[in-house]
């Protein structure tokens, strides 16, 4: 076919085949379109292993069916036209399957008598798929405006008309042309008349030639009863001689935003500033007299308190200030002579931004406003100032700058003269740069595009960025923009624009950007997936509100069903003491578990709202783990489960932290372990102290069950509020779902971790890491015993838990007495027999209680009969040993101590046992109160409250006088002789005055005893901001309700009977 080809068209033609642009091949110019050569991606385009595939075959079969005819017609066309090359777009569907889209480019000739096609195959599958992702992308666009709030028209400046679109004709209910705009809207009255001058401005800013203008105008409802108001930003386009041509507007309903400030402004004035959350201090200041009369300020940004000089309080705000710039601005604004000329000269309003130190260490911006007015009674100049933490807003403005300044791939500067560049500004990380500079611009321009433009976007690209491009292109536009395909080295494909202007005409300088906008399709499609999530949140949500709401109904309606029903009962079985003493049992139980209910719901509501406060207070070791065993071991015990605590020896007797919320946390933990674990399981907490850096202490709780185990699909959700594996959780056990979720948050209060491992049918590990203080006793403990030797002593460990053993000989051994174990009673006999025969004997044997096989007592009454009485014989043991006591003491046994064994315990029963140390006295705790003689004022609301308290308090011998409100409460003390009450019980939330009020009153009257006498708040407030105002109000205690008499009983005896 190629004999009548010469040499060179021979080589020319070789070297057109070998090209790797794309799918190169020759074709028969028949119906079939006959195959005669292609290359290599000429193959693959078409889905073919290898050459062979195609031989032979007609390229028409593997034409897409509905584009066959278009390809004939447009081949028959350019027979007939006599053109020698045609191109077209169409679909070829491969050997594999595959469908693809090619751009085809045919050069119709004759050889060797035949008609043939040269031509190649370019792959645009990629550029059809986003052609059809934006067109779906402009499509939702038009949905998203036809159902917004926002319209859109143009004004036409020769026929001073509006043209509107559907979106504002159905906000306006216009025509598609409106004449003679704005006089006519105005005349018409569908503007209103306060908007009128406004609407005028408007339209003479942009015929003046403004680039933008806007402005909010009131326009007459559809139905003509009432007004709505629209904020338009016009945007004028301009011709070539700079004047405008027409202006495109977008408008906004803002109606419901007006009506807002309108009422915001009418109705907030004063107050507006202290209902922010942003509020950091207010204060009023007297400008006249130079002091301050009212300050508040959240802890972090307290620096003064009310009555200093208003000069000192600004000395004091100044120096707080984060640099010496922000101090002379701030001390030139708050100076007081200058705001008292300010205000003189008609400024009253203020303000100044600037960095500041808060008190926790932390620099953060703030804005601080002053109001100042004239006091219409005292004629004193007064200034309110308003401090707000503005760092967010500060921030995003940081970005906003940052985002603003690296918005664009490059930015280059050209001299289209001498044909040089340089690029100043360089932030692309897709697709390829030119040099960063040349002397050739557009050698450079050719190069790097055609490495990396995509291959349908070349020869444009080219065209725009030449010198002779740019500078046809600028003839008619001051700004010209153009978008093309480019690929990086991984062929991913990146949208990019290009946008140039001169900087100088005559000289031939040029800047010019390019910005990447891949990113705006795929953001739509982010923003579609934020919704669909946002939505998908917004039902869960929902969900979890209804579900909480159901099971709180479900929790709280139980308890207050055996409540009243007991109550019922009760109260028809008067005469029946046995009936009615098990009904207020039974009450008492399930108020008990419904106010255990509402203080879970607390606690997250104070860790919610961020007012949950640490305490730091001496927390004495032994005492605090004896109290949750004490607990712990009577629960499992009633359950028939094996509980065992130890402490390892390193354990300080003394912590600093919070006692309460630390036991909160072990007890929810050990509760659940102890409550999802059968009978018969085994229960087992070990505390350790992991590390201790100077004045702090990291300790471990490790807490094991066997119990029914935790799934691993739950585990990742156990932490969340009102989370349960399972519905029947709650019905089989009881809870809300918040213990967990309060621990955990208590954890990370102190600055630790609480962590999880479970097997569902073998049990559960929770580790509990907590940061806790160290005391100066605990840095320095066992100093004060240095003196006791216990080296001599030999003692006898008997414990069935080896780990229990192992501990106590490392105390025993840190004491430094020597000492042996054994895991039984059997053991133990053997080893005091073996000891005894070789006319040796412990000093000490300590025994655990319950062994298996032979208890402790049995093991103790052998060993006396064995060795007589010279040896000390001491039971360890975790349970309650009142019901054994007088049996251990038969047996022989000297004495008995609590489980876990601590080293401060041990060596205290040394002593006692060994008459080294006097054993210490301990008091009795009073429980039977006599108030005898003794009156109180009762001041509370709520009529069945007094009956309660009037009756716990005359139980106690006390006489009670009941005021009603806090003003009634006033009147009864200063009206009284002094002393005549003892105490005063005053509730919070009472009519006419409440409690915090009349009793910083009491305090600030002139009666003598007005400083002294005990007044104890009795409240439902029971949050810790609820306490402290209590104190500041004056009071000298604060209980919560329901009031727990003992507790009533022993703080009204501590206040009256103190010394």
């Amino acid at each position: 076919m190629n004999s009548d080809l010469s040499k060179d068209e021979r080589y020319q033609l070789e070297l057109y085949r070998s090209a790797s642009l794309e799918g190169v091949c020759t074709l028969l110019l028949d119906d079939e379109l006959t195959f005669v050569y292609g290359n290599d991606l000429f193959f693959k385009l078409h889905g073919c292993k290898s050459k062979d595939d195609m031989i032979g075959r007609a390229c028409m079969d593997f034409i897409h069916p509905d584009d066959r005819e278009r390809v004939k017609n447009n081949l028959a066309a350019a027979i007939k036209n006599g053109d020698t090359v045609v191109e077209w777009e169409m679909r070829i569907i491969g050997l594999d399957g595959v469908q693809r889209y090619v751009h085809v480019n045919d050069r119709i000739g004759v050889r060797d008598g035949e008609k043939i096609i040269d031509g190649y195959l370019i792959d645009i599958t990629s550029l059809k798929k986003a052609e059809e992702a934006l067109r779906q992308s402009e499509e939702r666009f038009s949905i998203a405006v036809e159902n917004s709030d926002v319209s859109f028209w143009t004004y036409d400046f020769g026929e001073k008309a509006i043209y509107t679109t559907a979106s504002s004709r159905a906000k306006h209910m216009n025509k598609e042309c409106v004449p003679d705009v704005p006089e006519s809207l105005i005349a018409s009255g569908y503007v209103r008349h306060d908007s009128a001058e406004d609407f005028l401005k408007l339209y003479k800013e942009i015929a003046d030639g403004a680039k933008t203008a806007s402005a909010d105008i009131w326009f007459r409802t559809i139905d003509g009863t009432d007004w709505w108001c629209e904020h338009i930003d016009y945007t004028n386009v301009f011709d070539d001689d700079g004047r405008p041509l027409r202006a495109y507007a977008v408008g906004k309903d803002v109606t419901a935003t007006k009506d807002a400030e309108k009422k915001y402004q009418e109705e907030i004035e004063y107050e507006s500033a202290t209902q922010s959350d942003k509020l950091l201090s207010k204060g009023r200041a007297d400008m006249t007299k130079n002091i301050v009369e009212s300050y508040s300020a959240i802890d972090s940004a307290r620096v003064f308190n009310a009555g200093i000089s208003y000069d000192e309080s600004i000395a004091r705000l100044v120096r707080e200030c984060l640099g010496d710039k922000d101090r002379d601005m701030l001390s030139h604004k708050m100076n007081r002579e200058r705001v008292l000329k300010a205000f003189a000269a008609g400024d009253y309003v203020y303000s100044a931004e600037y960095r500041r130190k808060l008190n926790d260490g932390s620099v953060v911006w703030v804005n601080t406003t002053v109001k100042t007015y004239l006091n219409p009674e005292t004629k004193n100049i007064m200034s309110f100032i308003y401090t707000y933490d503005v760092n967010e807003r500060k921030i995003k403005d940081g970005i906003i700058n940052a985002v603003t300044e690296l918005e664009f791939d490059y930015l280059a500067y050209i001299d289209l003269k001498k044909n040089k560049y340089k690029i100043y500004d360089s932030t692309s990380d897709n697709g390829h740069l030119i040099p960063n500079q040349s002397e050739n611009y557009e050698e450079s321009v050719y190069e790097v595009n055609k490495r990396t433009v995509a291959p349908e976007d070349v020869e444009r690209s080219i065209e725009e960025m030449i010198p002779a491009g740019i500078i046809r292109n600028l003839k008619t536009q001051r700004v010209f923009s153009t978008m093309y395909s480019i690929y990086d080295d991984e062929h991913r494909v990146y949208r990019k624009r290009i946008q140039y202007a001169y900087l100088d005409e005559a000289a031939g300088q040029v800047v010019m950007t390019r910005t990447d906008v891949t990113d705006i399709m795929e953001e739509q499609k982010k923003q579609q997936n934020l919704l669909e999530s946002a939505l998908l949140a917004a039902k869960q949500a929902s969900s979890a509100k209804t579900e909480f709401l159901s099971r709180m109904s479900h929790e709280i309606r139980t308890p207050m069903n055996a409540i009243i029903g007991m109550s019922a009962i009760a109260a028809q079985s008067i005469g029946n003491d046995e009936e009615i003493a098990d009904c207020i049992s039974k009450i008492g139980i399930s108020s008990r578990f419904l106010l255990s209910l509402i203080n879970d719901i607390l606690d997250m509501s104070r860790i919610e709202s961020g007012k949950m406060l640490l305490k730091n207070e001496n927390i004495p070791f032994e005492e605090f783990v004896n109290g949750i065993n004490t607990i712990c071991f009577a629960q499992a015990q009633a359950r028939n489960i094996d509980y065992e605590c130890t402490v390892a020896p390193d354990v300080e007797e003394c912590y600093v932290g919070d006692a309460m919320k630390l036991q909160q946390v072990v007890m929810n933990v050990l509760s659940n372990a102890i409550k999802f674990t059968p009978e018969g399981g085994r229960v087992s907490m070990n505390i350790s102290q992991r590390k201790r850096i100077k004045d702090n202490a990291e300790l471990r709780f490790v807490i094991n069950d066997t119990g029914c185990g935790i799934s691993e699909k739950f585990i990742p959700h156990i932490f969340e509020p009102f989370a349960q594996e399972n519905t029947s959780t709650t019905s089989n056990y009881g809870g809300t779902g918040l213990g967990l979720a309060i621990s955990k948050n208590i954890v990370d209060m102190m600055n630790g971790q609480i962590n999880v491992r479970s097997i569902v049918g073998v049990g559960t590990e929770f580790t509990v890491d907590v940061n806790l203080g160290i005391t100066d006793e605990a840095r320095h403990k066992y100093r004060e015993r240095a003196s006791y030797n216990f080296t001599e002593l030999k003692a006898l460990v008997v414990d069935d838990d080896v780990t229990v053993c192992e501990y106590t000989g490392i105390i025993l051994k840190g004491m430094g007495v020597q000492f042996e174990w054994v895991d039984s009673g059997r053991k133990a006999i053997d080893k005091v027999t073996a000891k005894w025969k070789s006319k040796e004997s412990f000093d000490l044997v300590l025994l655990d209680w319950k062994m298996p096989d032979m208890d402790g007592i049995e093991t103790a009454r052998e060993i006396r009969r064995i060795v007589g009485p010279d040896i000390t014989i001491i039971i360890m043991t975790a349970y309650d040993w009142a019901s054994i006591e007088h049996e251990a003491k038969l047996a022989g046994v000297n004495l008995l101590m609590s489980k876990p064994m601590f080293k401060s315990s041990l060596m205290s029963a040394f002593e006692k046992v060994f008459g080294d140390k006097k054993e210490g006295e301990h008091e009795d705790i009073v429980t039977n109160f006599d108030f005898t003689g003794k009156r109180v004022l009762l001041a509370e609301d709520h009529p069945l409250n007094v009956e309660v308290a009037t009756k716990l308090l005359e139980h106690r011998g006390f006489a009670v006088e009941h005021a009603e409100n806090g003003l009634r409460a006033l009147e009864m003390f200063t009206t009284t002789p002094v002393g005549y009450y003892d105490a005063i019980l005053m509730d919070i939330r009472m009519p006419q005055m409440d409690g915090l009020q009349a009793a910083s009153n009491i305090r600030h009257c002139r009666k003598k005893d007005a400083k002294t006498v005990p007044i104890i708040a009795m409240t439902a407030n029971a949050f810790e901001d609820d306490i402290e105002k209590s104190m500041a109000a004056g009071m000298n205690a604060h209980l919560a309700k329901p009031i727990e008499p003992d507790v009533l009983y022993s703080t009204l005896a501590q206040w009256i009977f103190r010394k």
